[in-house]
């Protein structure tokens, strides 16, 4: 298994470099760096405005005499400033694919990506997004899982009967909410009108738990119902097989052949889902951070879609890149632990 393992960290930068050269061509190749100054600035920046856009994104660089002339344009009035002309070659020199590559790669492998549209280091509200996001959906995850399980299981052993028949149903009307209109109508009804819990906000230690339990229990309620039909399907195949038939033969308990080896043999296909799931919890809830005002990645992700946050999208794009080679090497590991027929070579 180590061999295996060093096997596939040593793939990981490959792969890594394979993410970074996609993006470098999307976010960099795809659209001219004055089309980019314009997304970002506004179609109404001018010229020197723009060019000192690109100078701080490695775009070009001053030449001495440019120089010059830009410090010169502090000393002018705004109207006067707009009328100097720079000239491409003479006053900058724009940096070649090459050069702007080779930067790029450094400023990843060293997790600078810059500043996001309020001039604050991207490295920093991603540290300060972290928490709020895990807070919500790490707890919101397990409860989910746990409870989905447990009534995968209970559906399983019961099929056909009007235990199974009942969670069948209730977890296809639970597939059937609307996952906004629920949000909305636990916002409005419990929190606004009812005052059960806050509408909107975040506070950091203890007092997050009460910003906190709402957004949870929608996000159980919107996910529990494909989760525990997933669940169910998965332990169906398991409760057929002979080793099943084999321990109630032998007078093992249904605790035992339920939690033992029906469980137990089911986890592969559940190791798979959790281990993608997991991959993306970081991020947090798009949608719920929206709505309650939590100052997760999430949020912070959908605000930079929204106002063009380039450096931001391409920082969330290169950690959902690292996340999910850790996560699928843990996904293989974990297969060779509960499974003594998976052996990785």
């Amino acid at each position: 298994m180590f061999a295996y393992v060093l096997r596939r960290v040593l793939y990981m930068p490959l792969i890594l470099f394979g993410v970074i050269l996609l993006t470098f061509t999307l976010f960099y190749m795809v659209a001219s760096p004055d089309a980019l100054a314009k997304m970002k600035l506004g179609e109404k920046a001018t010229r020197l405005q723009v060019l000192d856009w690109q100078e701080n994104q490695g775009y070009i660089t001053w030449t001495d005499d440019g120089l010059e002339k830009r410090q010169a344009t502090q000393r002018m009035s705004t109207a006067e400033a707009k009328e100097v002309v720079f000239v491409d070659g003479t006053d900058y020199e724009s940096r070649s694919w090459l050069g702007l590559f080779g930067s790029y790669v450094g400023s990843v492998l060293t997790f600078d990506f810059g500043n996001d549209r309020t001039d604050k280091p991207v490295s920093e509200r991603l540290w300060e997004g972290l928490g709020p996001s895990l807070s919500l959906t790490l707890p919101a995850f397990l409860i989910s899982e746990l409870v989905g399980v447990f009534f995968g299981l209970f559906a399983a052993m019961y099929r056909q009967s009007r235990i199974d028949h009942t969670i069948v149903i209730s977890a296809i009307i639970l597939m059937s909410f609307n996952g906004i209109a629920l949000i909305m109508f636990g916002q409005k009804f419990l929190a606004a009108d009812w005052a059960y819990f806050p509408v909107h906000g975040f506070e950091a230690g203890f007092q997050a738990l009460r910003f906190l339990i709402l957004p949870i229990i929608l996000y159980l309620i919107i996910t529990l119902g494909e989760k525990v039909r997933f669940n169910r399907i998965v332990m169906l195949d398991e409760v057929d097989q002979d080793y099943v038939r084999t321990a109630r033969s032998k007078g093992a308990n249904e605790n035992t052949v339920l939690f033992k080896h029906v469980l137990r043999n089911s986890l592969i296909p559940l190791i798979t889902r959790w281990t993608v799931a997991i991959a993306s919890l970081y991020v947090g809830s798009l949608v719920l951070e929206s709505f309650f005002g939590i100052p997760g990645l999430g949020s912070l992700t959908i605000d930079a879609i929204a106002n063009n946050d380039v450096n931001v999208i391409r920082a969330i794009v290169i950690l959902g890149a690292i996340s999910f080679m850790i996560a699928n090497l843990l996904s293989d590991v974990l297969y060779a632990v509960v499974d003594p027929r998976v052996r990785l070579e």
